[in-house]
């Protein structure tokens, strides 16, 4: 999988996913926004291309394909994930929006502790299976209150399913469409001051 890598200058990585027909920039400015001292990698999905680029497939009818996600997500942690160096860094970020959200997701179903904190903007609730309870990482879920994707109601049952399992969840609702928009960045800056 290809990315970009942006050495900081603090003790800080975060780990971008993109959304659905961005790429490996997409987050530049929202990462730089949260965090502009941190050391940035940022994936490029490789399922489709241009405004189908995505890091798997589409649903069918609300359904993820198990299997093509699932190989997916354990491709990046058995094979993707060892080549980017952690060693130097303190906190680990991971950061995703919409489709790269759902894909952060899929690889905390495999491994919870990949990272410290998990910035899920837009993601939607496709039937992920957690097992056990982790004190790590922290999660923060986003959404609009007008996403048509991202479906408010729908990410109070994730944030439900994921406080079975993960001890600091928190949701926040903007106002606001499936974009990212500068109150949700406003309004996030906040958690990490």
């Amino acid at each position: 999988m290809t990315y970009f890598f942006q050495k900081g200058t603090n003790k800080q990585l975060i780990v971008a996913f993109h959304g659905t027909g961005g790429n490996q920039y997409q987050l530049l400015t929202t990462t730089a926004a949260l965090f502009p001292e941190a050391s940035l990698v940022s994936f490029l999905g490789n399922v489709g291309e241009a405004e189908n680029r995505r890091f798997f497939a589409p649903t069918k009818n609300g359904q993820l394909d198990r299997t093509e996600f699932d190989g997916g997500t354990l491709e990046f942690i058995e094979n993707e994930w060892p080549q980017i160096e952690t060693t130097d860094y303190e906190e680990i970020i991971f950061i995703g929006y919409s489709n790269g959200a759902n894909y952060i997701l899929g690889l905390l179903e495999k491994n919870p502790t990949l990272a410290d904190t998990v910035i899920l903007l837009h993601p939607s609730d496709l039937s992920y299976q957690f097992v056990g309870l982790r004190e790590t990482p922290r999660i923060l879920l986003t959404t609009g209150s007008q996403d048509e994707l991202s479906l408010a109601g729908d990410l109070v049952k994730l944030e439900k399913q994921l406080k079975n399992h993960f001890t600091d969840v928190e949701l926040l609702i903007v106002d606001g469409g499936h974009g990212l928009e500068a109150e949700e960045i406003t309004r996030l800056k906040k958690y990490f001051k």
